[in-house]
């Protein structure tokens, strides 16, 4: 009878220290791939979020804004704009600028504008202030008043307080936060646009508009960005993004005689 011999076991190769190097830069470039994707992905998607933003405040601040000038110098009634606009003085603690009569805009600061303008006395089409409230409001009470209307900066925010020549006062409310800046200007009879120190506020027949806007979210990334303000520039380095908004807005209802 034969006897089988068993053959001996194969020597197993275990994995040399060349291949473990390989096999741990080659894992070592794919996790710097993902990441390097993942961050620039995270990158682009927060330039687009603050982009967006800032796009969405500047059409925010334009409608609001052009909404409040065009009501300047409103009125039903035909008389001269003297006897529908009188003088105003406001008391010491009151934020409103003084106006003369048949004075329609008015400003204390390069920041703000103010200005008056009168119900709409068709019934049930009130218009409405800055603030969202009617005018007249609901009880018909204010309906002969005069409404002077403000859209000023405070700190970084837009708000806009509205006052009625019969005492009210209503709240101040915030419009629009991250305003960099605000700068009026005013079309007179020089027909040149002129700072609030040389305007002639009676014969004002248009206002300039210049804002700088940022956005609430980052992009991610410090830039700078520089924009022309008054005789320089502005910079900002934060990772904001930002835009400059300028527009002029024509007072819609004057006299044709002040056109």
């Amino acid at each position: 009878m034969s006897r089988v011999l068993a053959s001996p076991p194969a020597r197993q190769r275990g994995i040399s220290l060349v291949e473990l190097m390989v096999a741990m830069l080659i894992g070592l470039m794919l996790v710097l791939m993902v990441t390097s994707y993942t961050m620039s992905s995270r990158r682009s998607y927060q330039s687009s979020v603050a982009n967006q933003d800032v796009q969405d405040a500047r059409r925010f601040a334009l409608s609001v804004i052009q909404q409040q000038i065009w009501l300047s110098g409103y009125s039903d009634r035909w008389e001269d704009l003297s006897l529908l606009f009188p003088s105003y003085t406001p008391a010491e603690d009151e934020q409103i600028p003084a106006f003369a009569a048949g004075q329609l805009v008015a400003a204390d600061t390069d920041d703000e504008i103010w200005v008056r303008y009168r119900a709409a006395e068709l019934s049930g089409q009130p218009l409405t202030h800055c603030d969202g409230t009617p005018f007249p409001a609901a009880d018909g009470n204010d309906a002969d008043s005069v409404a002077v209307a403000g859209l000023y900066l405070d700190g970084h925010t837009l708000r806009c307080l509205v006052s009625l020549s019969g005492g009210e006062m209503h709240h101040s409310l915030p419009l629009l936060n991250d305003v960099e800046a605000m700068r009026w200007e005013y079309l007179d009879d020089s027909n040149t646009f002129q700072s609030r120190e040389h305007a002639n506020w009676t014969s004002v027949r248009a206002v300039r508009l210049a804002l700088i806007l940022a956005s609430a979210e980052s992009t991610g990334e410090r830039y700078v960005q520089s924009f022309p303000w008054g005789e320089g520039t502005v910079s900002f380095e934060d990772g904001h993004a930002r835009t400059r908004l300028e527009t002029t807005i024509a007072l819609r209802n004057l006299p044709e005689t002040a056109q």
